[in-house]
């Protein structure tokens, strides 16, 4: 009798142990606190709907009198209308806003360097090497 007892009590303490093991593990971060640590660090800065017209290109940061807040890249600008690509975790599309619903507009701003906070961009100039 107790050879015919020991192996379902050896698979039983297998299988305890197992589950233990699988309950204590790390759960894995989620893309969640990464969006958000990444938002953290972005400042915003709200701006005039018709200085966008300048700003192709840049993140913005829209919120609608629908109450939906959407972000993206703004591809095209119209006076009556917004065209962003939003995010892959929008699915990636690009969406036309109409200017009788949007609310208000901000451009996204990184974060300066915290080595050099006085630095100012260097501008572009002429590429390659100068000649003597």
């Amino acid at each position: 009798m107790n050879g015919s007892n020991l192996i379902p009590r050896l698979m039983l303490a297998l299988f305890t142990t197992l589950l233990v093991a699988n309950l204590q593990a790390a759960k894995p971060a989620t893309s969640e606190k990464t969006t958000n640590a990444k938002a953290a660090q972005l400042s915003l800065r709200e701006v005039e709907y018709t200085s966008l017209e300048s700003k192709i290109g840049s993140d913005l940061v829209i919120q609608t009198t629908n109450d939906t807040t959407r972000r993206g890249t703004l591809l095209r600008y119209t006076k009556v209308s917004l065209n962003v690509k939003l995010g892959a975790d929008n699915g990636s599309i690009e969406l036309a806003i109409p200017r009788s619903t949007i609310r208000k507009v901000m451009l996204e701003i990184a974060p300066a360097d915290p080595l050099f906070p006085e630095q100012k961009p260097l501008d572009k100039g002429k590429p390659g090497a100068k000649k003597n």
